[in-house]
């Protein structure tokens, strides 16, 4: 359980360095922009591409810490006895839209790696800057699987943190 919460902590961190970085960069294009009139072309497309990885790493994130958006109404309308049941379902589905995704993912990844273009300021081929949208849904993935493992071994319906 530790080296788990030690994962879900790295994770944390890895999100919130992408923010910081994020920041950093915005506020020196704001500063060189309007105070001495100049801009560097490459600030707001690294700031994109990062936002681009913060998204999907946070995003696993959120699912290993269960802090993402239920919507609990649609669940609420079944019988307290199928409601584990339809979670589990949901679960399912979940995980199987997040490994087509990573199989799509890194197809189109690998794919504008070998035939893609560069980024226009960066000169970073196209296809490492979307991978963080594969690696995103497979942290996802793997973080589903050990939900849906202690979901199946744990008889009570309270939630498991990973």
């Amino acid at each position: 359980m530790k080296e788990e919460k030690t994962n879900i902590r790295i994770e944390g961190l890895f999100c919130v360095l992408l923010m910081l970085i994020m920041t950093v960069l915005m506020f020196t294009e704001v500063v060189a922009r309007y105070i001495f009139g100049t801009s560097f072309i490459w600030i707001e497309e690294l700031t994109r591409y990062l936002f681009i990885w913060l998204t999907f790493i946070s995003a696993a994130y959120v699912t290993a810490t269960h802090s993402h958006i239920k919507v609990d109404a649609a669940i609420a309308i079944f019988p307290k006895k199928i409601q584990p049941v339809i979670l589990k379902i949901g679960l399912v589905i979940w995980l199987v839209f997040s490994i087509v995704i990573t199989f799509i993912g890194f197809n189109y990844s690998f794919t504008m790696i070998q035939y893609g273009g560069d980024s226009p300021g960066l000169g970073l081929a196209k296809g490492i800057i979307y991978l963080g949208i594969p690696l995103g849904y497979l942290a996802m993935s793997v973080r589903l699987i050990f939900q849906m493992f202690k979901k199946v071994t744990n008889t009570s319906n309270q939630e498991i943190m990973l």
